[in-house]
């Protein structure tokens, strides 16, 4: 039976900036210093991996690799940890072939 079998599920991570007029910059040194510039309001998708046939319900959204760098423009430093799993949100949608949405929010008072 084609409905009892495990469906994938995809997870993505998103860093949205909701700062008044911070421009941010996510940095990823796990892959070659990939960056991300995100205006205010803006949201960026800035990691996303596929779990095969699995019954897993979620992944945890907590940052996992060794470094995700997150500043501004001004070299100002996310004071809050990517690490830390109560820092994010998260969102599933679809039954069989799902994908969980991750996101951590970011706000200008994390830079002061």
């Amino acid at each position: 039976m084609f409905s009892c079998n495990p469906g994938n599920l995809t997870h993505e991570r998103y860093i949205q900036n909701n700062t008044a007029e911070d421009t941010i910059i996510v940095i990823n040194p796990d892959f070659d210093d990939a960056k991300d510039t995100i205006l205010p309001g803006d949201i960026a998708l800035i990691y996303s991996f596929e779990i095969l046939d699995t019954k897993q319900e979620f992944e945890a959204c907590a940052w996992i690799a060794d470094t995700l760098i997150v500043k501004t423009t001004q070299n100002e430093h996310l004071m809050r940890s990517v690490k830390t799993e109560d820092f994010w949100t998260y969102s599933i949608q679809g039954e069989r072939e799902r994908i969980q949405r991750c996101t951590f929010v970011v706000i200008t008072e994390d830079f002061e």
